[in-house]
């Protein structure tokens, strides 16, 4: 079985982890600051070298002005156009952004 590191799916998770940071205005350092963390943290994350849980994904998320639940709206989204099976429910799913 893959890693799921190297999973086409955790590559848009990825994409949408770095743009939560982007959205917000925000380099690296600064929301290292914001979540007491040192900004290599936040680099290996982005990256992919250090994996993400869904606690630190909430704490990133209210950190950058957004809730957990819009971010994983955001990123089915981003799956589903990319013609691959998303990670909602199709009546889960609403018209975000």
């Amino acid at each position: 079985m893959r890693s799921p590191l190297h999973h086409e799916k955790y590559e848009f998770f990825l994409e949408e982890f770095k743009e939560l940071r982007a959205r917000k205005g925000w380099n690296q350092r600064e929301l290292a600051a914001s979540l007491g963390v040192g900004q290599d943290i936040v680099s290996r994350c982005e990256s992919g070298k250090r994996r993400v849980d869904v606690f630190e994904l909430a704490l990133w998320c209210q950190a950058c002005g957004t809730t957990l639940e819009k971010f994983v709206q955001r990123l089915d989204k981003r799956i589903r156009s990319n013609q691959l099976p998303g990670l909602l429910r199709p009546d889960e799913v609403d018209g975000t952004e």
